[in-house]
């Protein structure tokens, strides 16, 4: 029985009135009904309450219990005045408002147990004792949205409250947005007679969501409908699934609905022999700007860095948000990896630009890994762990890099994770230690400097490189405990040399992008270099350039800082970052050092010679020092000798040695390796 039932009933011999729980009254009943009710009705006048507590606190139970449409699971008796006996059923129905209220109906019945009828009928006013096809009915109802059309769907009357959300409408299709939509619609109930459907209908408000129940009577030849407004229903059932599967932040589908999308790639990709892939992308170092800018400026770093994303993916190409900094790309029907590395390139490649963010110039890099069906896995958690884990390797390779997926990069993964449990614990039992890569002149060929490189010494896996450990110190946190431990480690071999004798030397320790951000880092060096002794003249600090250009005013502020303390300052793999010459003029540095990616192919690449010409010519027109790194064959060293370089390092001198081996080589190398 829908809330329609009190107009069907109307034209039959059953009683059927309806009973508002809250207020204790009868709103309205049929002929039927009025007939039945009729010493109720009189004593009803007379002020008296018809309807026991008891009952009306168990209608109250159920009503809130039930859905509308539902019928209580229980009936009651009823005896008339001629002593014929009833069985009372109730339906739920809407009072408007939110309210709800009960259609009772009386069925004949031999039951033997009888109520009296004070305990079922309420109030009802004398002016709604009418047939309800009889004109003006529905114009007294003031909560229910009530309207009865002719077949073809011309307004016969309409309720008060139907009036006041709809308007003054002639025909039931100006309730539609679309007029096909209320033929299709007129038609349905025809064949169907009663339907209960939810549609949206064209309101004073607006185009809202309705549920609508209709009924159509082949005796009147008559539409009956009740409108229900569930616009706020609908709306937060909207917010929930957007709550659910999108993310706040960047209002990009989140996790629930990226393994969504994977299923149907699975089922269609098996369907049709096809093949799909994904890209896993991990911000680089995003947890330094985190930590030093705070997670306001973290936040709308993501967001700058999600639109950039969707710009660089084709319009086929779904982006997802896991969470913190990691991001998600699907591609289906791919015909070839190339197409996944094609997007991957255009990622890094958009990462030149820099992001504006609360009124700073922000550079961010990321790491990108590449899985895809069948050739990486045949199920969904395995293409995520594959690409993850060769996320993970261009993560430990460098920044702003991509691998596909290899076999062995499982391994590598499982490995990063072991070696993180223990990263804490060598940290303080200080598993480290540094050795050192000489520094050459070229004029003379003699040792002039050094750079410091950390090693971990593990008990169980012997020498572990800084590629292994170093990405997860950065994610940790634990590159600020370590970094320290690096500086005050050199700046105490620093004078270790200088008081056995050593000739003074140059040593130079790399500063990562998360300690370079940490707050105190100035004041935490020159806390150190007080407590060694160290001559500053002779302590020097790489930093890359994407390192600087992450927020390039903050940086020269700290580099000033950093010059104040007297020491050497020196931009590490120059050419692979994105400084500018603008800011490079405005960097209080001493030294470049040319990357190894452009002293590989020297001699061999003539772009690549153009390059390091190009870059010693421009330092030495700023004043600044050249050191080439990565110099491995006598032809290198020959051309940047020509080319003007000043120093280089490299295995065609040595590689990284030990302290104890690093004296033993200076003391060969130099004609005076003692004072």
């Amino acid at each position: 029985m829908t809330d329609l039932s009190m107009l069907v009933h109307a034209k039959m011999p059953l009683a059927a009135w309806i009973i508002d729980i809250e207020k204790s009254n009868v709103p309205w009943c049929n002929d039927a009904a009025e007939v039945l009710l009729a010493d109720s009705l009189d004593g009803i006048k007379s002020g008296q309450r018809l309807i026991g507590e008891a009952l009306q606190k168990r209608f109250s139970l159920y009503i809130d219990a039930l859905e509308l449409g539902a019928i209580l699971p229980f009936k009651w008796p009823y005896v008339s005045k001629d002593g014929s006996r009833y069985s009372v059923t109730g339906t739920v129905i809407s009072l408007g408002n939110g309210r709800r209220g009960l259609l009772a109906e009386a069925h004949p019945s031999v039951s033997t147990v009888s109520l009296p009828a004070s305990a079922i009928a309420t109030t009802v006013p004398s002016t709604l004792m009418q047939v309800p096809d009889s004109p003006g009915l529905l114009t007294q109802f003031k909560t229910l949205s009530f309207a009865t059309f002719y077949p073809h769907g011309e307004l016969i009357e309409a309720s008060e409250c139907f009036v006041d959300v709809f308007g003054d409408i002639q025909h039931i299709r100006d309730l539609f947005a679309v007029t096909g939509a209320a033929n299709s619609f007129m038609r349905r109930i025809k064949r169907q007679d009663c339907l209960s459907q939810e549609i949206r209908l064209t309101s004073k408000q607006g185009v809202r969501w309705y549920k609508v129940e209709v009924s159509y009577h082949h005796s009147t030849n008559n539409v009956y409908l009740l409108t229900h407004d569930i616009q706020e229903e609908r709306d937060h059932e909207v917010a929930l699934y957007r709550l659910h599967n999108y993310d706040n932040l960047t209002l990009l589908p989140n996790r629930n609905l990226l393994y969504q999308q994977l299923e149907s790639a699975l089922v269609n990709a098996r369907k049709r022999e096809r093949q799909f892939g994904l890209l896993y992308i991990d911000l680089d170092s995003f947890k330094v700007i985190n930590d030093n800018f705070g997670h306001r400026i973290g936040d709308e770093l993501i967001q700058r860095v999600a639109e950039r994303i969707k710009t660089c993916i084709p319009p086929r190409a779904c982006l997802y948000r896991l969470g913190g900094d990691e991001f998600v790309v699907v591609l289906e029907n791919t015909n070839a990896i190339d197409e996944l590395e094609e997007i991957a390139e255009s990622i890094m490649q958009n990462a030149s630009n820099t992001y504006l963010v609360a009124n700073m110039e922000m550079m961010i890099t990321a790491s990108i890994g590449i899985a895809s069906y069948p050739q990486h896995a045949n199920d969904i958690d395995n293409l995520l762990k594959n690409a993850d884990a060769a996320m993970y390797r261009a993560k430990s390779t460098g920044h702003n890099l991509y691998f596909v997926y290899e076999s062995h990069m499982a391994d590598n993964i499982d490995a990063h994770l072991t070696l993180g449990g223990g990263l804490r614990k060598a940290i303080d039992e200080e598993q480290f230690v540094l050795h050192y890569q000489p520094k050459v002149r070229l004029c003379d060929e003699e040792v002039v400097g050094a750079e410091a490189l950390i090693r971990w010494v593990h008990p169980e896996l012997g020498m572990i490189s800084p590629d292994q450990f170093i990405p997860l110190a950065e994610e940790s946190g634990l590159i600020l405990p370590l970094g320290e431990w690096v500086i005050r480690r050199a700046c105490r071999q620093l004078k270790e040399w200088r008081e056995s004798g050593v000739a003074p030397l140059k040593l130079s320790v790399n500063l990562s992008s998360r300690q370079f951000m940490q707050a105190d880092l100035v004041d935490m060096v020159e806390r150190v270099m007080q407590e060694t002794g160290v001559d500053p003249e002779y302590f020097e600090l790489e930093l890359t350039e994407s390192m600087l250009m992450t927020d390039a005013q903050q940086s020269i502020d700290k580099l000033h800082g950093f010059r104040k303390l007297g020491l050497t300052l020196s931009i590490d793999d120059f050419g692979t970052g994105y400084s500018s010459l603008a800011y490079l003029k405005k960097f209080p540095i001493q030294t470049l050092k040319i990357d190894r990616s452009f002293i590989n192919d020297l001699g061999l690449d003539s772009d690549n010679d153009a390059i390091v010409k190009a870059t010693i010519a421009m330092a030495k027109s700023l004043n600044l020092k050249v050191i080439a790194e990565g110099v491995e064959t006598r032809t290198q060293f020959d051309l940047l000798s020509g080319y003007g370089c000043q120093e280089v390092q490299g295995y065609l001198f040595s590689k990284p040695l030990c302290g104890e081996e690093f004296l033993r080589y200076v003391n060969s190398q130099n004609v005076v390796a003692f004072a």
